[in-house]
């Protein structure tokens, strides 16, 4: 009975170590296109949905600028009138008459226009550049958290191997009659578990590198990669913050400026708009020449509504405003001290943790190859230290993230 279970167990652990592992296989496609960092943002400058979008819109506020460009917004109109007309002593004759009358606004009308145009123009600019430094600070962490996966999956994948180290040593010790069938099982089981979490982090590898694809406008014709090492992004220098304003606080000061113009604009309504005119008259063999000029009575219609609506919305917009100069700087020191807590936890890390964590290791498998560590011991040992591994790349993504915020709130993107 004793050696159906040694069989059982000796064939379970062969099998185990040497059939071919789910997505390890090498692909027969081409090899995919690395990017680094900068390619990466440089790309998504060029074919990210979100600056496509922001760039059409840009486009189209031109629209009201050119509208409001010529020197007066109506047409001239041209009024011709011809029938036959009958005197007293029964002649008959034609009257003709021809007019042109051009409307004239009054009160400013015009130029508030143009600068609720223009407003809009700045407005959707700087919101371009918004959109820009939004998109590409979600597109580098997206990258970062790509290499973060790939380092993830390096470290699922020693782990793997580990495991079936230290499966092959169980066994031998197992055949030795060192150790009881159970400590198979285990490393067995430690093994299966170790595969599971490398098919899991080549998963999200993969989703990662499909969601920055998607990010950057990219289709799936040809495969995407990335390059780069997490620790030089995650230790490099602080961003130098710009000096100019940043551009979601400028596309509001010109959404202001645009509210300010268009009150003014309702404000003018209390003037009316004239119309100036020339007519030429004939009747029979009688001709006349008039100057013609039409004045509306502002008597119930003098823009009140858009001056409620105006003074209104530019007390919300100067209050919002307000509000966002406040918060702008309360979000860049709080991504400051972020940034500055998470470079002390990498160097924290690389000072006091990683130099012990190799010898820890290697000295735990010579102990329990030669039998002076239990196999409990053993995978506790093991288990911390992968989970330090851990701990450490996981600390890299943040402080690279966190440098990535920081250079997104003050407006440093490269």
């Amino acid at each position: 009975m004793l050696s159906h279970r040694l069989a059982t167990a000796a064939l379970g652990l062969a099998a185990a170590l040497l059939l071919p592992r789910t997505g390890v296989a090498q692909s027969s496609e081409s090899p995919p296109v690395e990017l680094t960092l900068e390619e990466v943002l440089s790309l998504a400058r060029q074919r990210a949905p979100a600056l496509l979008e922001a760039t059409g819109r840009v486009a189209e506020a031109q629209g009201p600028v050119a509208g409001a460009a010529p020197l007066l917004r109506d047409n001239p109109t041209v009024e011709v009138e011809a029938g036959p007309r009958t005197l007293g002593d029964g002649t008959r004759g034609l009257e003709v008459g021809v007019g042109l009358v051009q409307p004239f606004e009054l009160g400013g009308k015009q130029g508030a226009r143009r600068e609720s145009a223009r407003a809009g123009l700045s407005r959707e600019q700087a919101n371009q550049r918004d959109a820009e430094r939004r998109v590409l600070g979600e597109v580098a962490s997206t990258f970062l958290r790509v290499l973060h996966a790939r380092e993830r999956l390096k470290l699922a994948r020693e782990a793997e191997e580990a495991a079936a180290s230290m499966a092959h040593s169980t066994q031998r010790r197992f055949e030795a009659g060192d150790v009881p069938v159970v400590d198979v099982n285990v490393v067995r089981v430690a093994l299966a578990r170790a595969r599971a979490a490398a098919v899991g982090a080549e998963g999200d590898e993969a989703s990662l590198l499909h969601l920055l694809r998607a990010l950057l406008g990219m289709g799936l014709a040809k495969p995407l990669g990335v390059r780069g090492e997490l620790r030089a992004l995650a230790t490099a220098a602080a961003p130098v913050p710009l000096t100019s304003e940043r551009p979601d606080l400028v596309a509001m000061e010109a959404e202001v400026a645009q509210a300010e113009a268009e009150l003014r604009l309702g404000r003018s309504g209390a003037w009316p708009d004239v119309q100036v005119g020339v007519r030429y008259q004939r009747e029979v063999d009688e001709t006349a020449v008039l100057g013609t000029l039409g004045v509306p009575l502002p008597l119930f219609s003098r823009g009140q509504e858009a001056r409620v609506t105006g003074e209104a919305r530019v007390r919300r917009l100067r209050t919002v405003l307000d509000a966002a100069r406040s918060a702008r700087e309360a979000q860049v020191e709080a991504a400051r001290v972020r940034h500055r807590k998470q470079q002390e936890a990498v160097d924290l890390l690389e000072r006091e943790a990683l130099p012990l964590l190799a010898d820890n290791a290697s000295l735990a498998a010579r102990s329990y190859e030669a039998g002076e560590m239990g196999l409990a011991e053993f995978l506790l040992v093991r288990r911390d230290t992968l989970e330090a591994r851990i701990a450490y790349v996981d600390s890299l993504l943040e402080a690279a993230l966190a440098r990535v915020q920081l250079a997104v709130e003050t407006g440093a993107l490269p």
